[in-house]
């Protein structure tokens, strides 16, 4: 998938360790390292030209960030998620960024809004071009931007790291079965949706809506992790 977030930074303020967490998760992200696979140190380190304590830093950012996980004495994996926990994962997802959603639409303003549509704008020209993994992205940018506008603090840190999380599922799903035109299309008129409700304080419909914008891509993901 393309790579339109950065965590850490530019590289201009970055240290090397921020920079090489960028690198392994740019390479996360567009699938050269795939979930479950391990991230061995020395390897990294001589693909990336830094000592190999810096890539453990990186990786511990990483870790942090909900991209990797350590397992004791079997070095770090990209993370992977069994079914109960990619149930879990989406339902937490729908509890925090319900909770999100509710503080926002306390006091989105018109350019707010305005944000959000342009957002699902930009998925639909990618949709229309045949771009649909950046399509796909700009949903990304969508719930970031509704973390964000909550003005919260710690709910901006609790989602990016569930997103993360998410984000790799969606690189599983476009490994397995990518979303097609018609699918895309019927989930960017949701989304639109969503902000209208948004724009005339519908709150428990647009509650309602995000909800089952989260739970029908935890179902349809599901079956490709058999």
């Amino acid at each position: 998938m393309a790579n339109s977030r950065h965590e850490y930074g530019n590289e201009a303020g970055a240290t090397r360790a921020e920079i090489v967490a960028e690198q392994i998760r740019q390479a996360i992200r567009v699938g050269a390292y795939v979930s479950g696979q391990r991230l061995v140190e020395l390897t990294l380190a001589s693909k990336l030209n830094v000592s190999q304590n810096t890539v453990r830093d990186g990786l511990r950012l990483l870790e942090t960030a909900g991209w990797v996980v350590k397992h004791a004495r079997h070095g770090v994996y990209v993370r992977s998620f069994t079914r109960d926990e990619v149930s879990e994962l989406y339902a937490l997802w729908q509890a925090v960024e319900s909770l999100a959603l509710k503080w926002v639409m306390k006091t989105a303003t018109r350019k707010d809004l305005t944000q959000l549509t342009r957002i699902i704008q930009t998925a639909r020209k990618d949709m229309l071009e045949g771009e649909l993994e950046e399509s796909s992205e700009a949903i990304f940018e969508f719930h970031n931007l509704i973390g964000k506008m909550s003005g919260k603090a710690q709910t901006v840190e609790i989602l990016e790291s569930l997103h993360n999380r998410i984000y790799l599922l969606e690189i599983v799903r476009q490994m397995r079965a990518p979303r097609s035109l018609n699918s895309q299309e019927a989930r960017l008129l949701l989304y639109e949706k969503l902000v209208s409700l948004m724009s005339v304080s519908h709150f428990e419909e647009a509650k309602a809506l995000l909800e089952y914008l989260i739970q029908t891509d935890c179902d349809s993901l599901l079956p490709l992790l058999d």
